[in-house]
């Protein structure tokens, strides 16, 4: 029986692309998944809402319902993310403040939200979904890859911070995988969403504590 059967799993961002295999993988080792996502609630997973993962009230009331529905979260997997292009001096502030506030700011609320119940259990598992361009600069995708670069320093300093209270944290950092966000860029893609997946699965469930704090690349 896989350890992730009836553990309570929260996937961000989970409508399509990455997000949607994560959720689907999640179930299929037996977990209960509770998904959200920005413009429509995720058609998978034992209950899912729409909620901005920017905004801190819908993410107060999205995570309070799942808790109450489906039980306190054994994992949180952080994946909603947006992406904007465009050259520095075209950027907008608008632009620019999106990108942030939700692949940055999203995870800070929704780790957040998670801490004191994952704290008071002494256990958890937060997993976030970086990217190749937490790691490298790519032109017309300033705001994407500041935010990336952020939230690998702000996964590693949870794991510091989650050490003593038994919750791992950690990210993958996936190369070009075939979703609507790479059809963006003129980048091809290497993978699929299902390999993303199997390394989330894998952080969720099998993952040694000793890897707490890793950035795991899956670049294809």
């Amino acid at each position: 029986m896989s350890s992730l059967y009836r553990q309570v799993c929260v996937v961000t961002g989970a409508s399509r692309g990455i997000g949607r295999a994560i959720a689907e993988d999640l179930a299929a080792a037996g977990g209960l998944v509770a998904c959200c996502a920005l413009q429509d609630a995720p058609v998978v997973g034992d209950w899912r809402a729409r909620c901005d993962v920017s905004d801190e009230d819908q993410v107060s009331r999205f995570f309070a319902e799942s808790e109450t529905r489906l039980g306190p979260p054994d994992v949180l997997v952080i994946n909603a993310g947006v992406l904007e292009r465009a050259a520095i001096d075209e950027m907008s502030a608008r632009q620019w403040d999106r990108v942030l506030d939700i692949n940055l700011k999203g995870a800070f609320l929704c780790a957040r939200a998670v801490w004191p119940t994952m704290r008071g259990r002494r256990k958890g598992r937060i997993i976030a979904l970086g990217s190749i361009s937490g790691t490298l600069g790519t032109p017309r995708a300033s705001a994407y890859n500041a935010s990336k670069w952020g939230l690998t320093g702000f996964v590693k300093s949870l794991a510091e911070e989650g050490r003593e209270h038994g919750i791992f944290c950690g990210l993958v950092l996936p190369g070009s995988t075939d979703t609507d966000m790479l059809r963006q860029t003129p980048f091809p893609p290497q993978m699929e969403p299902a390999d993303v997946a199997k390394v989330v699965r894998f952080l969720a469930s099998e993952a040694p504590f000793a890897m707490t704090g890793s950035a795991v690349e899956v670049f294809g």
